[in-house]
């Protein structure tokens, strides 16, 4: 009995010496993969890691556990002493921790021991590589926009551009809540790389669980495309979507945008006030963003019900500095009467610092 756990032993080591080599292969990879991190472009370099599945995961447990009882076994032989404290020794040795509260005795035993000391570092190596190995295929994709969103009520944008650069920006300095954007390539912030028109790109970041969608591709055809596969996919989600020429508004909301913003047609208004109302221009730059001090944003109406709109500017103006320009109800009431009374359930639109 004593020799065919010998050799059952020895075979182990053999398999175990194996995954300690290519463990060592791992953490060479690693060294290489963080060069191309650094240095290298992902078009120009694509990492693909193979997946870890469950059965290299079992494998390597159950050779943990064969041998730790087979290792356990034959130190009560050779030592003596109950099961439990040679289950001790052998998991303590294994760990390379050697207390020392317990050694072998016999030549057999100290033989044993050695064999135990460099099997253990090997396995222990054997499930870091597991662990290591995952990590590293998750963070990859996470890096390549691979890995699939499973948060919720969470934001997408849809589409890498300059005017999503500062809807991403603008979002991070004002709501706490998960970004996702969908873009053709890697970027620094979370995203998910694909066409945005396709359905599985949308899938891949939770659109069916998102809270808003914001689309902004640059190409109007393709915006409403990918508006019709949103609206597709999350029949309440809110869209809100960019168009690049007037008479593609009305197409946007048809296709199921809740809102449409006419970009350029913006930009063109504020190009004409720039001839001949400079500080307009610059009014808009200051209140359109939130980190260059004053914002323009809602409050809720709150001890202003049933004051009149004058009444309530002067007490937001006095109290927390701040500009009351309107209204929001079923519409948005720019510099109403006066006396406009402030209803239950209003939001207010003012001009200040948030947070005063």
């Amino acid at each position: 009995m004593i020799n065919g756990l010998w050799l059952i032993c020895w075979n182990l080591n053999s398999i175990i010496i194996e995954y300690f080599n290519r463990a060592i292969d791992i953490y060479k990879n690693l060294i290489y993969l963080s060069f191309c991190l650094l240095f290298l472009s992902p078009k120009k370099f694509k990492l693909r890691f193979k997946h870890v599945t469950m059965k290299k995961g079992t494998a390597i447990l159950l050779i943990f556990v064969s041998t730790t009882l087979i290792y356990s076994t034959l130190f009560n032989v050779f030592e003596g002493g109950d099961i439990l404290t040679s289950l001790y020794w052998t998991i303590i040795t294994m760990a390379t921790i050697g207390y020392g509260d317990i050694t072998p005795k016999t030549t057999n035993g100290k033989i044993l021991a050695m064999i135990i000391a460099v099997s253990g570092i090997a396995i222990y190596t054997a499930f870091a590589s597991v662990i290591v190995d995952y990590i590293t295929e998750r963070n990859i994709k996470r890096i390549q926009g691979l890995m699939d969103v499973k948060e919720k009520d969470h934001i997408v944008i849809v589409g890498w551009n300059e005017a999503t650069k500062e809807t991403l920006k603008e979002l991070k300095a004002n709501i706490d809540c998960e970004v996702v954007v969908i873009s053709d390539r890697p970027i620094e912030h979370r995203c998910v790389v694909g066409d945005p028109t396709d359905e599985d790109t949308l899938k891949k970041t939770g659109i069916d669980r998102a809270r808003f969608v914001i689309v902004s591709t640059g190409d109007d055809s393709k915006t409403v495309l990918t508006t019709l596969t949103v609206r597709k996919i999350n029949p309440d989600v809110y869209i809100i979507a960019e168009a690049l020429r007037s008479e593609n508004v009305e197409l946007l909301r048809f296709a199921g945008a809740n809102s449409v913003i006419l970009s350029e047609g913006f930009a063109g208004r504020l190009l004409a006030s720039a001839v001949f109302e400079g500080s307009v221009v610059k009014f808009f730059e200051e209140v359109s963003t939130s980190y260059r001090g004053e914002d323009v944003f809602e409050i809720p109406a709150n001890d202003l019900v049933d004051l009149s709109f004058l009444d309530a500017m002067i007490k937001l103006k006095g109290e927390r500095n701040y500009i009351l320009v309107g209204i929001v109800r079923e519409n948005v009431l720019i510099n109403p009467n006066p006396d406009e009374k402030i209803r239950k359930g209003d939001r207010l639109l003012v001009i200040g610092r948030k947070g005063v």
